[in-house]
C-alpha cells in the first residue's frame, strides 16, 4: 500500500482516511401520490472517490505534484489516470468545484506550504 495516489501522472500525498473509494448504485427514489416510497436501481454500479489532496507549493523529490499540476489537472475537461493508493489504475474524470484550497499558513507563497484541496473522481 502507498502513502500516495497519482493522478494525471503525479504523485499527490492524501491526509489519512480522508481519501475513499465509494462505489454507488444509481437509484430513483420518489413519493407515489398514495404516499408510499418508490425506488428504482439501475444496472450499474459507478465507482467515485472523494478525498483531500495535499498539494505543495515547492516540488517533492521524484514524480510529485505541485498546487500548480494540481490545478492544471482539476482545469481539465477530459479524462485522467488515477492509480489508487494499492496500485490498482483506473481512468476518471476530475468533478464538482469550485475547488477551495486550504492552507494552514498565512505564508501562502511560502516554500514549505502545503495546500489541502478536496476533489471528486469518477471511475469513466
Amino acid at each position: 500500500m502507498n502513502n500516495y495516489i497519482n493522478l494525471d501522472g503525479k504523485r499527490y500525498l492524501t491526509p489519512h482516511k480522508r481519501f475513499n473509494a465509494m462505489p454507488a448504485k444509481l437509484s430513483t427514489v420518489r413519493k407515489t401520490l398514495a404516499g408510499a416510497t418508490d425506488v428504482t436501481f439501475g444496472p450499474a454500479i459507478f465507482t467515485e472517490w472523494q478525498g483531500v489532496i495535499e498539494a505543495p507549493i515547492t516540488p517533492i523529490s521524484g514524480s510529485y505534484g505541485t498546487i500548480a499540476d494540481l490545478r492544471t489537472s482539476l482545469a481539465k475537461t477530459v479524462s485522467v489516470g488515477l492509480t489508487d493508493h494499492y496500485a490498482t489504475s483506473y481512468t476518471v474524470y476530475i468533478v464538482g468545484g469550485p475547488y477551495t484550497e486550504e492552507s494552514f499558513t498565512s505564508m501562502w507563497d511560502g516554500a514549505s506550504n502545503v495546500f489541502y484541496v478536496p476533489v471528486r473522481l469518477v471511475k469513466a
